[in-house]
């Protein structure tokens, strides 16, 4: 649970707080090594510039597992396209095997 500061250094904390959600910045608090202090902090800013710079470290950090599912045949022809598969020689086949037998 958070304490909250009494007083006019509590209002002031508040306010300033209210203005940030309501900008869509959310506060966090996280725990790194002290000497990636000035990194995160570096990354932090960049992420709330915006920009190329911010989009380009989101796609690092969430890697390919932050894609939206397809919704669209066109949406999925164009995750095809974009993979790094594009151009290997890659065969897939079903699996024919019958299985295995189990007892019911």
């Amino acid at each position: 649970m958070a304490k909250r500061l009494k007083g006019a250094a509590g209002s002031r904390t508040a306010r300033y707080r209210d203005r940030q959600a309501r900008s869509g910045l959310r506060r966090v608090e996280i725990a790194v090594p002290a000497e990636d202090v000035a990194l995160i902090r570096r990354l932090a800013g960049e992420l709330r510039a915006g920009g190329e710079t911010a989009e380009r470290l989101r796609g690092t950090a969430c890697g390919p597992s932050a894609f939206k599912p397809a919704q669209t045949g066109d949406e999925l022809l164009a995750f095809f396209r974009n993979s790094p598969l594009v151009g290997e020689d890659v065969s897939f086949e079903r699996d024919r095997s019958p299985g295995r037998s189990i007892a019911l």
